[in-house]
């Protein structure tokens, strides 16, 4: 490069900086004659300026134009050129990916209209047993307790949605699917599959409840008329009250069945009061009920395992009891939490109404446990079931933290004893010890020691006489994480 061309690039360059800048000011040389190369440089400079904003100048004109005649857009789904895809997390802020479209969008209501979330969890368990009495052989080793996977969103602010399935010993089948309204930020309205109002750690999620398995007698009373189902339910909640009401029919897997070939339905209902909340202690307390009928086969069975699947016996059953018309349940449950401590628990009764002459049926169980988070943090409540815990130094071991450590212990009991069905007792006891170790809010280790005994269980190798007893212990463990 010459010497002449290297000159005229550094012109252009501090042209260019002193046009960005601003209006250009150069001085008169004091010394310079009139016409130097100084003044004929000045008024080139001066000359481009003007030119400059001339063109900005008609360029604003321009665009003023085009918006004047530009056709408007619609932002619906049904006749927008194009759509938006907000994808959001619980830590992110949405991002929005345009698929391009010949006709311009109104991006920013796209975005605050539609989003989607991918959801997840995913529970591996470990469990080892040691037989002390009854004789069944367990088996120890590993299980994939749950895999759900699916996703949520919104529709139009007012509308959220989800739709997820669950992976679980071999089988897959359909979780979540329907469509919630905001009536109000008080009322809202649910249709499609989704849980039944039951109780508190029936309506609580399975990726916070305290303990690997909740209490027998939950497990039990809400597989005959709550969980998972198709129908619609309302939901007031505030600070200090929630209440859930629906109407249900079965869940999404219902099949024809010859002597009931209608689908079965219920009603669910639960109330939940909240008298002292403050950032130390809350108390909550809870009533909630079913009714349910029209059963396939008019049958029931009623059972639960000794709080780990990885065997998948249960401990104790009432199976395939015959005849029932109806089914009637009525539960109460109580929550307190003050700093670190915290008490739960609940009671259940469930009532079979039977035909053909034979005699109704009633059941119950229930389960009380008393939690301490080592490290400091408090349970929490929201929406009138458990919150999720928030360790106060999430695990990072090169900066010193460790996560949050909770230690457990629960009594947990189901009784089906009824001599209308048998003269035989038919009870189950379980004691479980638990450590806890939270890593952050969405991955935790929980280790749970179980000590059971079912009286006429099924966990019993020899033929089943009164007085038969299977008693063990349980060593399990579970590696869980969730978004």
């Amino acid at each position: 490069m010459t010497k002449m061309a290297r000159a005229t690039g550094a012109i252009s360059a501090v042209t260019l900086a002193l046009l960005a800048s601003g209006p250009v000011v150069l001085p008169r040389p004091a010394m310079a004659a009139e016409g130097s190369a100084a003044d004929r440089l000045l008024q080139r400079l001066e000359a481009l300026e003007t030119r400059v904003r001339l063109l900005e100048a008609r360029n604003a004109e321009l665009e003023a134009a085009a918006l004047k005649t530009a056709a408007p857009v619609s932002t619906s789904g049904a006749s927008s050129a194009s759509s938006v895809l907000s994808v959001a997390s619980s830590t992110t802020p949405a991002v929005a990916v345009a698929v391009s479209s010949p006709a311009p969008v109104a991006v920013a209501a796209a975005q605050s209209d539609f989003t989607i979330k991918p959801r997840a969890m995913v529970h591996m368990d470990f469990a080892a047993f040691h037989a002390r009495a009854g004789g069944y052989d367990f088996n120890n080793g590993t299980d994939l307790r749950r895999g759900r996977f699916g996703l949520e969103g919104t529709l139009y602010t007012a509308f959220k949605w989800r739709v997820d399935a669950e992976f679980v010993k071999k089988s897959t089948k359909l979780l979540d699917a329907y469509l919630q309204y905001a009536v109000s930020p008080r009322l809202s309205v649910t249709i499609g599959q989704h849980k039944a109002p039951f109780g508190l750690e029936g309506n609580s999620s399975d990726a916070i409840n305290t303990f690997m398995e909740r209490g027998m007698a939950v497990n039990a009373f809400s597989a005959v008329g709550a969980e998972r189902r198709v129908g619609v339910s309302l939901a007031y909640t505030t600070p200090h009250l929630m209440a859930a009401f629906g109407v249900f029919g079965s869940g999404e897997d219902v099949t024809r069945n010859a002597t009931t070939p209608d689908e079965g339905y219920g009603v669910n209902g639960r109330v939940v009061v909240v008298p002292v909340q403050d950032k130390t202690t809350t108390l909550q307390l809870g009533v909630a009920g079913y009714h349910a009928t029209n059963f396939a086969a008019d049958s029931v069975s009623v059972g639960d395992r000794p709080g780990v699947r990885v065997d998948d016996g249960n401990l104790i059953e009432a199976k395939s009891i015959t005849h029932v018309r109806d089914a009637d349940y009525v539960g109460a449950e109580a929550i307190a939490i003050h700093g670190p401590f915290s008490v739960q628990g609940e009671y259940g009764r469930l009532m079979l109404s039977r035909d053909a002459g034979l005699a109704n049926l009633d059941f119950d169980g229930f389960y009380v446990f008393g939690s301490w988070v080592l490290t400091g943090e408090q349970r929490a409540v929201k929406n009138g079931v458990v919150d999720r815990l928030k360790p106060l130094a999430k695990f990072d071991p090169r900066a010193g933290k460790w996560g949050a450590v909770e230690l457990a212990a629960r009594y947990d009991q189901l009784d089906l004893t009824d001599t209308g069905l048998s003269p035989l007792t038919r009870k189950a006891v379980t004691w479980t010890g638990a450590v806890n170790w939270y890593l952050n809010p969405y991955a935790r280790i929980l280790f749970n020691y179980i000590r059971f005994k079912g009286t006429n269980s099924p966990l019993v190798a020899s033929p089943l006489v009164d007085g038969a007893t299977a008693k063990g212990d349980a060593f399990a463990t579970r590696l869980q994480f969730d978004f």
